[in-house]
């Protein structure tokens, strides 16, 4: 029997899915009048190949063409499947604009439920202090981050303090030659009156502005007191820095967080790796990873660095080849898993001919 793309979907263990079968339902669901979006039916004609002839596995996918550009112009309605007409309208979020224009990623409510089990299992496993107060300095506004930390601590139990990030105008700003010291301060005194008042036991921040609250030796002993759990993200994370937080805080668990809006999740951390060579391994057959030359676009070796590509399928969005704006070393899946898996990401110093600007995020 020939399952649809929205059972599929629906099966609770994604290990349990047979790739290639989810290949193909994804395939059909997108490519067929009923169910596809008006973009990827529009492209489907203009394509040398037939998408449900031709593309027989995922390394196929790199075949089709990246859709980032038109992500940043064309209106939402173009880029919702037919097939969704009677579901809650998605939720739209946006990327954080390092590259250009910001593009708009579409959140269904079936993809948001999937990927909250799946972050919170992980979570639990890695030691999160379900049910204590959470911090969390990130995006939020139109960004998926802030939207998704607020079902997470829901699910886990956990009160949650934030504090707004506005990613785009601290880029804005260094871009212009500006500095983002007088930002940086802005951040930490909102965080500090948090600090402060609050027992934190997790926080979840960016590098940069975890750096800035180190150099106030108040806040760094109230959370020497209560932090248990310190996940950083949206910023590299440099190894000397990485270990002087290690040694800071010697009973907190540190993780760094590495995902990308355009596939609407965060890779999954290996259990038991080293937190200084930590490996990223994705979320087949929903999110799948290649590690590719910059130039040639063909897999580099296993051990070797290379750009990373990104493939994201589900009922509501589909993006097969989709290069990011880092690069990373190529490791092996789990046994039994399909594309790769990633090592020591660091940002690009340049991605289509722009600057990579991280800023405080």
């Amino acid at each position: 029997m020939t399952r649809s793309l929205l059972e599929l979907e629906e099966l609770d263990d994604a290990a349990t899915v047979d790739p290639e079968e989810y290949l193909r339902a994804a395939l059909r669901w997108h490519f067929s009048e009923d169910t596809g979006s008006r973009l990827w039916l529009e492209l489907a004609g203009k394509l040398d190949f037939d998408p449900l002839a031709d593309i027989r596995s995922y390394d196929d996918l790199a075949r089709f063409p990246d859709i980032a550009e038109h992500l940043r112009d064309r209106p939402v309605e173009d880029l919702v499947p037919r097939g969704l007409a009677h579901e809650p309208p998605p939720s739209v979020f946006e990327t954080g604009g390092t590259t250009g224009a910001p593009k708009r990623l579409l959140y269904t409510d079936r993809w948001i439920k999937r990927a909250l089990r799946w972050k919170t299992a992980e979570l639990r496993a890695a030691g999160f202090p379900a049910g204590q107060p959470w911090l969390v300095a990130m995006p939020s506004g139109p960004h998926a981050f802030g939207h998704t930390t607020r079902l997470q601590a829901n699910a886990l139990g956990s009160v949650l303090h934030t504090v707004d990030l506005d990613p785009r105008w601290v880029k804005k700003l260094i871009l212009s030659g500006g500095s983002p010291d007088a930002y940086l301060t802005h951040l930490t005194d909102q965080l500090g009156h948090i600090i402060r008042t609050q027992n934190i036991a997790a926080i979840t921040i960016t590098p940069p502005i975890f750096a800035e609250l180190l150099l106030n030796d108040e806040l760094t002993e109230r959370l020497r007191r209560s932090l248990t759990y310190l996940a950083f993200a949206g910023a590299h994370l440099d190894d000397d820095t990485r270990d002087i937080i290690a040694e800071t805080f010697p009973g907190t668990v540190i993780q760094n967080i590495y995902g990308s809006t355009m596939v609407l999740t965060t890779a999954r951390v290996r259990p038991g790796t080293d937190p200084s060579a930590t490996v990223y391994d994705g979320y087949p057959p929903f999110v799948v990873f290649a590690v590719v030359d910059p130039e040639t676009r063909r897999p580099v070796a296993y051990g070797e660095r290379g750009q990373v590509r990104m493939t994201h399928l589900s009922s509501g969005v589909f993006i097969p080849n989709n290069v990011e704006r880092d690069s990373v070393i190529r490791v092996p899946a789990p046994q039994g898993a399909i594309g790769d898996s990633l090592g020591s990401p660091r940002p690009l110093a340049a991605f289509d001919g722009e600057p990579v600007i991280e800023g405080v995020y």
